[in-house]
């Protein structure tokens, strides 16, 4: 079980967790308001999230990216405002979207801390969702291509804008800069609000139809679905 990590000026509150399915309650700190910005219950509908995907990567045998909690908070205050939703009904389903995704925003965290294997799971699992969605336009090879292409792009941008945020330094990078943007999404800027793959798959089918606009690749449009490989087979005689 991994444990949670507190901001030294938070203090913590003692809440009672039931999981589903147990007996057994579980205590556990949580963080007060002041610590994000966030209300204490969205603070306690993301910590339970969170809670639960600790637990069931503990029971599967298998480690996910698990960050620390205060880490997450620190990342939705500073990707998303909360406040700029206009009633407190959007601002609870934003938060119930969040959470339902906060495993993907933990793994865009630990691609954003630079973690090499956060990013091999990332690409894992994604790039072939990335490649299939690419295929609606272009060939099998190219869409991988494309994918595999993109993913890279995401990369290199998210390190550059980590180490401007670190060092201060923007200049040259296009960081921020609409007139050198080119649509290429950053993990920093990610919080949450739909799966990751629709994050990323977003900007990469529009990337791909300008492409295909400029003439710069050639749209072949649906494969037609290929037949199973038993009907492939002959029968000996």
């Amino acid at each position: 079980m991994h444990a949670i990590d507190l901001p030294d000026q938070v203090e913590p509150i003692q809440r009672d967790f039931t999981l589903h399915g147990s007996v057994s309650q579980i205590r556990y700190a949580d963080v007060a308001e002041d610590a994000s910005g966030l209300s204490p219950e969205a603070i306690d509908v993301l910590h339970r999230a969170w809670f639960s995907i600790g637990s069931e990567s503990s029971e599967e045998g298998h480690r996910r990216p698990l960050v620390p909690f205060a880490e997450v908070l620190d990342h939705l205050e500073d990707a998303f405002e909360l406040d700029t939703l206009p009633t407190e009904e959007l601002r609870i389903a934003a938060i119930g979207r969040i959470a339902e995704n906060l495993e993907d925003v933990m793994l865009a965290i630990s691609c954003m801390n630079g973690r090499s294997s956060a990013w091999l799971h990332l690409e894992n699992e994604i790039a072939p969702l990335l490649a299939r969605m690419c295929e609606l336009r272009v060939d099998e090879v190219e869409a991988m291509l494309h994918a595999a292409r993109f993913l890279r792009t995401v990369r290199d941008r998210t390190h550059q804008r980590t180490e401007a945020i670190e060092t201060g330094i923007v200049i040259d990078l296009g960081i921020d800069d609409p007139s050198v943007d080119d649509g290429t999404p950053c993990l920093q800027d990610y919080v949450g609000l739909h799966p990751l793959r629709s994050y990323l798959g977003g900007p990469l089918f529009a990337m791909l139809q300008d492409l295909i606009r400029d003439g710069l690749v050639v749209a072949t449009g649906r494969l037609e679905p290929r037949p199973p490989a038993g009907r492939r087979l002959r029968l000996a005689d």
